[in-house]
């Protein structure tokens, strides 16, 4: 059985982000130190970190470390549309001349998109949540015992096939 720390965790999100060079492996684990609480949170389920060791316990499994992956994407979105924000970007759209021309984006396409994706991350977040809970559910109390085998009265039975016979005419 493979063992979660923060740092595998960290190293599995920085792999699956295409190993961006605005962030490191430290930033992300530190993110995923004061984050763990907030998935336990998502999920109604209590994680701990040993401070010696870094291990999470008890060991996420694959749809925990997903959901976990997602918030990740969430808050990096969220950085996205930050950092561009602060950006002085000029507000032109398109230069032309003799030999080609250049287009670029003003601001406030860049924040809209980098928003859309925010958005529709945080709502395959919800989705996910939603079908992981489903999954997660099992009854409390299962009413009625289903081996006993049933008992039938076949007057009853008789008295209805003949009544049904009488009443077709």
């Amino acid at each position: 059985m493979i063992i979660n720390t923060v740092t595998s965790i960290a190293q599995e999100i920085y792999e699956e982000m295409g190993e961006p060079s605005d962030f490191s492996i430290a930033a992300i684990a530190a993110w995923v130190r004061r984050n763990i609480g907030g998935l336990g949170n998502l999920i109604n389920t209590e994680f701990e970190i040993d401070n010696v060791t870094f291990e999470i316990t008890p060991n996420l499994t694959d749809p925990q470390k997903y959901l976990f992956k997602k918030m990740y994407s969430i808050y990096f979105f969220d950085l996205k549309i930050k950092s561009t924000g602060s950006l002085a970007i000029n507000d032109y759209t398109s230069i032309k001349d003799d030999f080609g021309s250049v287009q670029k984006l003003n601001k406030n396409e860049v924040l809209k998109n980098f928003y859309q994706i925010r958005q529709q991350e945080y709502k395959e977040l919800q989705e996910l949540v939603n079908k992981y809970e489903l999954n997660e559910i099992t009854p409390l109390q299962v009413a009625g015992d289903d081996t006993i085998p049933g008992s039938y009265n076949f007057e009853r039975d008789a008295l209805y096939y003949i009544r049904t016979i009488y009443n077709a005419d």
